[in-house]
């Protein structure tokens, strides 16, 4: 690793390299930070890098191919040890390959730019409890004597964009009332939104009422969960689910508003919300189901009953919001209003 020294700045971490070989690594293209280019979901993405080859002695070599391979996996046990496995992309490309009426020539030093093209349809990376969908580059060269090969391979993080429905980025006001419950409390909670977007925080009002005037909140929680579920086929196999809460807020009792009014208390509150940069976005693949949702858990003094506020989300990537992609908006057809002069044409004739 270390020739990766001069072009640390722009390689991939040694961590991420599943095979290694001292003569050869790879470096992302001049102007990245990864090996992907584009948004993924919105517009043409591709993989993009070089392949430098760094041989202290010449060897015989005949060509040096590449592939970019996406699978997604789920491993569980169920009575026995369930595996299913799909190929999700496979691009082969050779990067080099002799041009000696011998088939195969001398090689030291080569730097090897490569781009391949992404599906559009393809499917962020993501590791979830027992299912994950990777993708990985991998390099060799075929040298002389046959079958003799070297190869690297290293992890390629693909990372899918959304533009979410208009009616995903409205407020959203969600209610219940206290009738027929066996705390007497009626609430109302107000979501900015229901896209929210990955590695992110959203700011939730609370409002409850309640017709006990002993009645005393102790605490609220809220957290995003996440639940997977994980089915292979119709093998007979039984699906299994897991959830997974993510980092929780709190707020405390003497942070909450308490306003008496008539026979009713009135309870008001705000609370975060916050969105991990590492949650599996919301969607499904072949083999799993990923749901997000709101969790507000509020608790009373003296009591061990609590109320549960529950709201099913969608967790993406927002590409409206992404600051990093405010040149390609702007370039954008979409964006630029082109699409609405095109139908007001149509319209007319």
């Amino acid at each position: 690793m270390a020739m990766m020294a001069a072009f640390a700045a722009s390689t991939p971490l040694p961590s991420d390299y599943i095979k290694t070989d001292s003569r050869m690594f790879f470096s992302y293209h001049p102007e990245n930070t990864s090996f992907q280019k584009g948004y993924l979901g919105v517009g043409n993405t591709t993989i993009s890098g070089t392949l430098h080859i760094r041989f202290p002695q010449a060897v015989e070599a005949k060509n040096i191919t590449l592939n970019f391979i996406g699978k997604e996996t789920v491993e569980w046990v169920d009575l026995k040890k369930v595996r299913a496995e799909k190929i999700i992309i496979n691009r082969s490309i050779y990067l080099w390959q002799s041009a000696s009426e011998l088939g195969h020539e001398l090689i030291t030093d080569l730097d090897l730019p490569f781009e391949i093209e992404i599906p559009e349809d393809a499917v962020g990376s993501f590791d979830s409890h027992l299912g994950k969908v990777q993708y990985t580059l991998r390099a060799t060269i075929n040298r002389k004597p046959r079958r003799k090969k070297n190869s690297v391979e290293v992890l390629v993080p693909l990372c899918r964009w959304t533009i979410p429905k208009e009616q995903e980025m409205r407020p959203l006001v969600i209610k219940a009332h206290a009738r027929n419950r066996k705390i007497p409390l009626s609430w109302q909670a107000i979501l900015p939104h229901v896209f929210f977007d990955v590695n992110s925080e959203t700011l939730i009002k609370l409002r409850l009422i309640s017709n006990n005037s002993d009645l005393r909140i102790r605490k609220i929680s809220s957290c995003l969960k996440t639940c997977v579920r994980y089915c292979v086929d119709d093998r007979g196999v039984i699906p299994v689910q897991r959830e997974k809460r993510h980092p929780k807020h709190t707020v405390s009792g003497k942070e909450i508003m308490v306003t008496p009014m008539g026979s009713d208390t009135i309870f008001e509150a705000n609370t975060i919300v916050k969105i991990p940069s590492n949650i599996p976005p919301t969607g499904k693949t072949k083999y799993m189901v990923v749901k997000n949702k709101i969790q507000i858990k509020v608790t009373f003094e003296r009591s061990r009953r609590s109320v549960m506020i529950m709201r099913d989300v969608i967790v993406g990537r927002n590409f409206l919001d992404d600051k990093s992609a405010v040149d390609m908006r702007e370039s954008m057809d979409y964006f630029s209003g082109t699409e609405l002069n095109f139908d007001s044409s149509n319209e007319q004739a």
